[in-house]
């Protein structure tokens, strides 16, 4: 049996990394990371990653729209289809910084209410505004676009500007950010938010565009995760599908290939709450690590392999139970 762990940002950023490191009670977490091969991995990101697990031929974008969109029941068969997430944009020094678009709480009304006012708008440019659920929204366009666009995971908690769209469109798609966040900066139910002391859903974030891929694929068994996108990948390349766990129970893994995702180290460490990290890394090597390490030692896992980020490289770690022996070997990156 083998497990793979897929969890960005588990690995802190090396300006940052010592000192986390040294208050995070991980003792497994940093045995794995000392004693298994570190693959630097092909990736640039985390989304063309996850595209190239599932077997999802590039396009001009990583195509996690059409697969999403349809995951919700809508019919992505046709057309470009491209994420429009609710976001909130705070304005910090010289910085315009996407918040964690996960504490937004839309609710359904202000979600209907916010999209009755812009798909309007956005039906004279030949766009269709779709919002199977209050925070998730997504356009259909009949003209593919040529632009290139960043990932909401990789923008989290960072400054905006640098990642807006790119290419021989790109001004349009600047025009049309522009003018949606005019329409929700005077909406109503941005002042009813405010008035309940909720920050502001005040634009959309666009990544992952594209047309639905031909084939999905996935070499796992089942998919463990809460994460929209990975459960999307999972549902369309025919494995099963399980929430994330809080603790791993070898007792209810099977034979073959399974896949863990955690994905919420990202908006923790992004937005500067270091302290939750640490808790939540600890928690992780006791409840997901400790279990998974024994089941190494037992010889009833043959491959453990741990894939994160710290935020510029994509990272793989791969423990066989012969290198838990090898207790001389000492990773160069943590060094």
């Amino acid at each position: 049996m083998q497990c793979t762990l897929y969890i960005p940002h588990l690995i802190p950023p090396r300006d940052a990394g010592d000192a986390l490191w040294r208050s995070v009670d991980a003792p497994q977490l940093k045995t794995l990371l000392a004693r298994a091969a570190y693959i630097r991995d092909k990736h640039t990101s985390n989304d063309a990653l996850l595209c190239d697990t599932f077997g999802i031929a590039q396009q001009l974008n990583n195509p996690l729209a059409p697969l999403l969109v349809s995951h919700q029941g809508v019919d992505a068969s046709s057309d470009y289809w491209l994420c429009a997430t609710p976001v909130h944009l705070e304005t910090r020094r010289n910085a315009l910084v996407l918040a964690d678009a996960t504490t937004l709480r839309i609710t359904a009304a202000e979600s209907a209410a916010f999209v009755a006012t812009l798909a309007e708008h956005l039906r004279e440019e030949g766009l269709t505004l779709h919002a199977p659920q209050p925070d998730q929204w997504y356009l259909r366009s009949n003209i593919t676009p040529a632009i290139t666009t960043a990932s909401l995971s990789s923008v989290t908690g960072r400054d905006v500007r640098p990642f807006l769209p790119k290419g021989t469109d790109s001004a349009r798609w600047h025009r049309v950010l522009t003018e949606i966040q005019m329409l929700l900066h005077t909406h109503p139910a941005n002042d009813a938010r405010e008035a309940r002391g909720m920050v502001p859903v005040n634009s959309v974030w666009l990544w992952g565009g594209g047309t639905l891929p031909a084939a999905v694929s996935a070499p796992f068994v089942s998919v463990w995760s809460d994460d929209a996108v990975m459960r999307a990948l999972a549902h369309h390349s025919g494995c099963g599908i399980a929430p994330c766990p809080a603790v791993i129970d070898p007792a209810t893994l099977e034979g073959g290939a399974h896949l863990f995702s955690y994905e919420s180290l990202t908006p923790l460490l992004r937005l500067g709450n270091t302290q939750a990290w640490c808790n939540a890394v600890t928690a992780l090597n006791q409840n997901w690590l400790i279990p998974l390490m024994d089941m190494l030692k037992s010889r009833r896992l043959s491959t453990l392999t741990l894939v994160c980020s710290d935020g510029s490289d994509v990272m793989r770690f791969v423990i066989h139970p012969g290198d838990l022996f090898k207790i001389w070997r000492k990773n160069r990156y943590l060094q």
